[in-house]
Protein backbone atom coordinates (compact mmCIF):
# COMPACT_ATOMS: atom_id res chain seq x y z
CA UNK A 1 0.00 0.00 0.00
CA UNK A 2 1.32 3.47 -0.96
CA UNK A 3 1.74 6.19 1.65
CA UNK A 4 -0.62 9.15 1.03
CA UNK A 5 2.23 11.48 -0.07
CA UNK A 6 3.60 8.84 -2.45
CA UNK A 7 0.12 8.22 -3.82
CA UNK A 8 -0.38 11.95 -4.39
CA UNK A 9 2.91 12.33 -6.26
CA UNK A 10 2.22 9.19 -8.29
CA UNK A 11 -1.20 10.62 -9.12
CA UNK A 12 0.37 13.86 -10.39
CA UNK A 13 2.79 11.86 -12.51
CA UNK A 14 0.08 9.61 -13.89
CA UNK A 15 -2.21 12.54 -14.64
CA UNK A 16 0.56 14.37 -16.48
CA UNK A 17 1.41 11.24 -18.45
CA UNK A 18 -2.20 10.61 -19.43
CA UNK A 19 -2.72 14.27 -20.34
CA UNK A 20 0.08 14.18 -22.89
CA UNK A 21 3.65 15.28 -22.88
CA UNK A 22 4.77 18.65 -21.61
CA UNK A 23 5.77 21.34 -24.08
CA UNK A 24 9.01 23.24 -23.47
CA UNK A 25 11.02 25.68 -25.53
CA UNK A 26 13.20 28.75 -25.59
CA UNK A 27 10.69 31.06 -27.25
CA UNK A 28 13.00 34.08 -27.54
CA UNK A 29 16.78 34.36 -27.38
CA UNK A 30 19.14 37.30 -27.91
CA UNK A 31 22.39 38.52 -26.41
CA UNK A 32 20.41 40.77 -24.03
CA UNK A 33 17.86 38.20 -22.88
CA UNK A 34 15.74 35.12 -23.37
CA UNK A 35 12.36 33.64 -22.55
CA UNK A 36 11.91 29.97 -21.69
CA UNK A 37 8.49 28.36 -21.33
CA UNK A 38 7.19 24.95 -20.27
CA UNK A 39 3.54 23.95 -20.16
CA UNK A 40 1.49 20.84 -19.44
CA UNK A 41 -2.04 19.82 -18.52
CA UNK A 42 -2.24 17.82 -15.28
CA UNK A 43 -5.34 15.81 -14.42
CA UNK A 44 -5.80 17.29 -10.93
CA UNK A 45 -7.33 20.54 -9.68
CA UNK A 46 -5.23 23.72 -9.29
CA UNK A 47 -5.18 23.58 -5.47
CA UNK A 48 -3.40 20.20 -5.51
CA UNK A 49 -0.91 21.39 -8.13
CA UNK A 50 -0.28 24.53 -6.03
CA UNK A 51 0.55 22.42 -2.97
CA UNK A 52 3.07 20.39 -4.96
CA UNK A 53 4.57 23.50 -6.57
CA UNK A 54 5.17 25.26 -3.27
CA UNK A 55 6.93 22.21 -1.78
CA UNK A 56 10.01 23.16 -3.82
CA UNK A 57 12.50 20.82 -2.14
CA UNK A 58 10.40 17.80 -3.10
CA UNK A 59 10.74 18.37 -6.84
CA UNK A 60 13.87 20.46 -7.45
CA UNK A 61 16.91 18.30 -8.28
CA UNK A 62 19.59 18.50 -5.59
CA UNK A 63 22.17 18.24 -8.40
CA UNK A 64 21.17 21.80 -9.33
CA UNK A 65 21.72 23.22 -5.86
CA UNK A 66 24.73 24.65 -4.06
CA UNK A 67 24.47 22.23 -1.15
CA UNK A 68 23.74 19.05 -3.07
CA UNK A 69 21.24 18.20 -0.33
CA UNK A 70 17.57 17.30 -0.68
CA UNK A 71 15.42 19.52 1.46
CA UNK A 72 17.96 22.34 1.70
CA UNK A 73 15.88 24.58 -0.59
CA UNK A 74 12.69 25.93 0.94
CA UNK A 75 10.08 28.29 -0.48
CA UNK A 76 8.08 30.73 1.62
CA UNK A 77 5.13 31.19 -0.80
CA UNK A 78 4.00 34.70 0.11
CA UNK A 79 4.88 38.15 -1.17
CA UNK A 80 8.37 39.02 0.10
CA UNK A 81 9.04 35.37 0.94
CA UNK A 82 12.25 33.73 -0.18
CA UNK A 83 13.36 30.71 -2.13
CA UNK A 84 16.26 30.01 0.20
CA UNK A 85 18.82 27.23 0.40
CA UNK A 86 20.39 26.58 3.82
CA UNK A 87 22.92 23.97 4.85
CA UNK A 88 25.44 23.82 7.66
CA UNK A 89 26.32 27.51 8.23
CA UNK A 90 25.82 28.45 4.58
CA UNK A 91 22.93 29.92 2.63
CA UNK A 92 21.95 31.06 -0.86
CA UNK A 93 18.99 33.27 -1.71
CA UNK A 94 17.76 32.02 -5.08
CA UNK A 95 14.72 34.25 -5.48
CA UNK A 96 12.23 36.59 -3.83
CA UNK A 97 8.50 35.95 -4.12
CA UNK A 98 6.81 38.86 -5.89
CA UNK A 99 3.32 37.38 -6.21
CA UNK A 100 1.66 34.41 -4.54
CA UNK A 101 -2.02 34.07 -5.38
CA UNK A 102 -3.05 30.52 -4.50
CA UNK A 103 -3.86 28.52 -6.50
CA UNK A 104 -3.34 30.51 -9.69
CA UNK A 105 -0.06 32.46 -9.79
CA UNK A 106 3.41 32.33 -8.31
CA UNK A 107 5.99 34.89 -9.49
CA UNK A 108 9.60 35.00 -8.29
CA UNK A 109 12.47 37.35 -9.02
CA UNK A 110 15.92 35.80 -9.15
CA UNK A 111 18.68 34.54 -11.38
CA UNK A 112 19.21 30.81 -11.06
CA UNK A 113 22.55 29.03 -11.52
CA UNK A 114 25.02 30.96 -13.67
CA UNK A 115 22.60 33.90 -13.88
CA UNK A 116 23.12 34.68 -10.20
CA UNK A 117 26.54 36.20 -10.88
CA UNK A 118 25.37 38.36 -13.80
CA UNK A 119 23.69 41.79 -13.79
CA UNK A 120 20.33 40.49 -14.99
CA UNK A 121 16.68 40.82 -14.15
CA UNK A 122 15.08 37.38 -14.07
CA UNK A 123 11.41 36.63 -13.42
CA UNK A 124 10.15 33.06 -12.98
CA UNK A 125 6.38 32.77 -13.23
CA UNK A 126 4.07 29.81 -12.72
CA UNK A 127 0.44 30.09 -13.80
CA UNK A 128 -2.18 27.50 -12.95
CA UNK A 129 -5.46 27.56 -14.83
CA UNK A 130 -8.31 25.10 -14.60
CA UNK A 131 -8.69 23.23 -17.86
CA UNK A 132 -11.43 20.62 -18.08
CA UNK A 133 -11.11 18.48 -14.96
CA UNK A 134 -7.42 19.31 -14.62
CA UNK A 135 -4.95 22.17 -14.54
CA UNK A 136 -2.80 23.80 -17.17
CA UNK A 137 0.51 24.58 -15.49
CA UNK A 138 2.78 27.00 -17.33
CA UNK A 139 6.26 28.02 -16.22
CA UNK A 140 7.78 31.07 -17.91
CA UNK A 141 11.30 32.32 -17.17
CA UNK A 142 12.12 35.79 -18.53
CA UNK A 143 15.73 36.94 -18.29
CA UNK A 144 17.00 40.36 -19.39
CA UNK A 145 20.39 42.05 -19.14
CA UNK A 146 22.88 43.87 -21.30
CA UNK A 147 24.08 42.58 -24.66
CA UNK A 148 27.52 42.16 -23.07
CA UNK A 149 26.06 39.35 -20.92
CA UNK A 150 25.69 37.13 -24.03
CA UNK A 151 22.53 35.63 -22.55
CA UNK A 152 21.79 33.80 -25.80
CA UNK A 153 24.66 31.43 -24.93
CA UNK A 154 22.96 30.58 -21.62
CA UNK A 155 19.39 30.27 -22.92
CA UNK A 156 19.49 26.58 -23.87
CA UNK A 157 21.42 25.31 -20.81
CA UNK A 158 19.25 27.33 -18.39
CA UNK A 159 16.09 26.20 -20.21
CA UNK A 160 17.26 22.61 -19.93
CA UNK A 161 17.71 22.83 -16.14
CA UNK A 162 14.45 24.72 -15.64
CA UNK A 163 12.54 22.26 -17.82
CA UNK A 164 14.08 19.35 -15.91
CA UNK A 165 12.72 20.90 -12.71
CA UNK A 166 9.32 21.38 -14.37
CA UNK A 167 9.30 17.72 -15.43
CA UNK A 168 10.19 16.62 -11.90
CA UNK A 169 7.31 18.73 -10.58
CA UNK A 170 4.96 16.89 -12.94
CA UNK A 171 6.32 13.55 -11.78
Amino acid sequence: MMRPKTAFLFGLWLAATLAGSAQAAVIKSASDGFVSESSAVIGVRPARVWRALTEWSKWWDKAHSYSGKSGAIQLDPRGGGLLLERWDKNSVQHAVVLTAVAPSSLRLSGGFGPLQSLPVNAILEFTLRGEGTGTRLTMTYRVAGTAASNLDTLAVPVDSVMNEGFSRLLN
